[in-house]
């Protein structure tokens, strides 16, 4: 599948708090458990009952995701994203 996002792709996000409800689905910016200073924007596959969240990229075969860096806590999520200003997506007819 190809990616949603493209490399250099500009997001609008939310920061989140202990109160915001994260659901499988949603796009959030999150810091890379093994190199804490990469921000990457990844979506949620799964979340099970100890809050571990389980991450994916889009494309499959070139993410760097959960599969490689085990599942991340919520202390990792910084913001869901909420809409990709650019580039504009493709005009639906």
């Amino acid at each position: 599948m190809a990616p949603r996002l493209p490399s250099g792709a500009l997001v609008v996000a939310r920061a989140i708090d202990g109160r915001t409800r994260l659901r499988v689905g949603d796009v959030v910016v999150v810091r890379r458990p093994d190199r804490p200073e990469l921000e990457i924007i990844k979506r949620i596959t799964a979340i099970d009952a100890a809050g571990a969240i389980f991450l994916a990229g889009d494309n499959p075969d070139a993410s760097t995701d959960s599969r490689q860096f085990g599942p991340v806590t919520r202390a990792h999520i910084l913001a869901r994203v909420r809409w990709r200003y650019w580039p504009l997506p493709p005009a639906r007819l």
